[in-house]
């Protein structure tokens, strides 16, 4: 998050100058104009996915297209001088401008960026079960009292299809996770955490599930 937040005020920060500039930058504006277009079509289709409980494969693959858009879209905000186009792009540049601002004297505007990156974010951690299953860690929620646990399936070479998600657990700070047994109706992982919570570590855990 604090890397986001310093790329997203850098860009901004360019975006204002660009604004006060009285140069026209027409080739870079159509340049950055395609590379926004394109991250949001790659947006739209990752967040498509998720409908169906799949992730393009890939650590920060989905984070790299979501940042991509933000940033261009930032940029295309302080260089176009049409009329149309600086409304589009000012539909998300605008509240980025202003909760930015907030989160300097109020902590609503962190909340506004966790809203806009939790689909995104990339997992703490990744395990391998076997050959085309993994676990993953992932942001909990605002609800959760602990971090959630994502299996996945290999599917069609370029996908994960996300088969169950656990977060019926308080376990924070987790950076490992030890499969002992994935069968049919019986899963059972070894994690090790922080050891900021009461649980052992590690700590063994075996969800209710049935036909991962």
């Amino acid at each position: 998050m604090t890397t986001f937040i310093v790329l997203i005020t850098i860009f901004s920060g360019i975006s204002v100058v660009l604004i006060l500039t009285k140069y026209d930058f027409t080739k870079l504006e159509k340049v950055i104009r395609k590379i926004s277009f394109y991250s949001l079509i790659g947006i739209l289709i990752c967040v498509l996915l998720l409908v169906f409980n799949y992730r393009l494969k890939g650590k920060y693959t989905s984070s790299i297209i979501g940042l991509t858009f933000l940033l261009s879209t930032i940029l295309v905000f302080g260089l176009t001088k049409k009329s149309l186009t600086k409304i589009l792009s000012g539909i998300l540049t605008i509240p980025i401008f202003i909760f930015g601002i907030l989160s300097l004297f109020w902590e609503i505007g962190y909340v506004f960026f966790y809203l806009i990156t939790l689909p995104f974010q990339p997992p703490f951690a990744k395990s391998k079960i076997n050959t085309n299953h993994n676990v993953e860690v992932r942001v909990g929620g605002f609800f959760a009292c602990g971090e959630s646990l994502v299996i996945t399936k290999s599917e069609f070479g370029i996908l994960d299809k996300q088969y169950y998600v656990g977060n019926n657990f308080c376990v924070t700070g987790i950076d490992k996770i030890v499969t002992l047994e994935f069968k049919e109706n019986d899963v059972e992982f070894l994690i090790y955490h922080d050891g900021k919570t009461e649980f052992e570590n590690p700590y063994k855990y075996q969800p209710e599930m049935k036909n991962v």
